[in-house]
């Protein structure tokens, strides 16, 4: 059994760029997202964004641009027939030390005191260290796509570490956690 499925969304979901998403023109999904997105919405479980978004903390974009950007992909997916059911984002600058920007695990936590889930019985898909590491600082299974810009150090990571799940991009992810549920494999025990 599975309670929710986190995404991240810049190297994930859509190309994740040196200079930051800023607009929707700069918005590009990843080959295979929108119909990995749709094929999650079979599940029943809620599909919930988690994203550090510093770009507004560091005064490039606003607040409102961000919620505009992530209306277009909610539309996106929407229209490819899948769902996103929520969006949490950290706005605030790294050097702001907050408890929400990844790798901490603020996100997570008011996603799942809102949606009263247990974290141990969710899957966090990500394409960063800080994702691993805010997935694994709550018990939740993060299995790590190499579509973003940390694929080196999570390949590096994953050749130390047995139980770090990595795997070519979201629409292998989403392969992986179909051919377990599938087996009768429980979705969120370790590797």
């Amino acid at each position: 059994m599975i309670d929710a499925i986190f995404l991240d969304r810049d190297g994930t979901i859509n190309v994740e760029r040196s200079d930051y998403v800023k607009s929707n023109r700069e918005f590009v999904l990843l080959p295979g997202a929108l119909e990995s997105l749709g094929r999650l919405a079979t599940l029943t479980v809620p599909i919930i964004i988690v994203t550090n978004q510093s770009v507004i903390g560091r005064g490039i974009v606003s607040r409102t641009e961000i919620d505009a950007i992530h209306e277009t992909m909610r539309s996106l997916v929407r229209a490819a027939g899948g769902r996103i059911d929520a969006v949490y984002l950290c706005p605030h600058h790294p050097e702001a030390r907050c408890t929400c920007r990844k790798p901490r695990p603020g996100l997570l936590l008011a996603a799942a005191a809102d949606h009263q889930l247990d974290l141990t019985r969710c899957v966090l898909i990500g394409d960063s260290v800080t994702d691993l590491e805010a997935a694994r600082a709550v018990g939740c299974r993060p299995v790590m796509v190499r579509t973003g810009r940390q694929a080196q150090a999570l390949a590096r990571l994953a050749e130390a570490d047995e139980t770090v799940v990595l795997v070519d991009d979201l629409t292998k992810a989403v392969d992986l956690l179909y051919a377990r549920l599938t087996a009768g494999v429980d979705v969120c025990e370790t590797k």
